[in-house]
């Protein structure tokens, strides 16, 4: 079973704090961050962006749906997110005063992501019990 944590991420302040989920000593964030790096160069400053959304959310502001949403199913209990640019997305879940950062993706492989992201979601939290 994958060991799981949590990591502040410090590009990230804010009155809000925003953690990686860290799954057997990998950070999420990072993993993803690292993979632009390495195959998807173009897609930096996309990334760099959704940090600055999740820093201006983290103090308090809020952001339109085309940046931000909550991507909640219904009956759910724990709120679901998506940070947003034109090719990147970010997925996270709540937590007491601020969000866990539990995937990072690309828009055309949205379906997928989102199955994985419900998957580690539901992982990290049986994790808890």
């Amino acid at each position: 079973m994958a060991k799981f944590d949590l990591r502040k991420v410090e590009a990230v302040g804010g009155k809000q704090e925003f953690s990686e989920l860290v799954i057997d000593g990998v950070g999420q964030l990072e993993l993803f961050s690292n993979t632009l790096q390495d195959e998807h160069q173009q897609y930096i400053s996309q990334l760099k962006t959704i940090l600055t959304y999740m820093a201006y959310l983290a103090n308090g502001n809020s952001l339109t749906q085309d940046k931000f949403r909550d991507i909640t199913p219904d009956g759910e209990v724990i709120r679901e997110y998506e940070f947003k640019s034109k090719h990147l997305r970010i997925y996270a879940i709540k937590k007491p005063n601020g969000k866990i950062i539990v995937l990072g993706g690309f828009k055309n492989t949205q379906k997928q992501d989102f199955k994985r992201f419900r998957s580690l979601k539901e992982h990290y939290l049986n994790s808890l019990i």
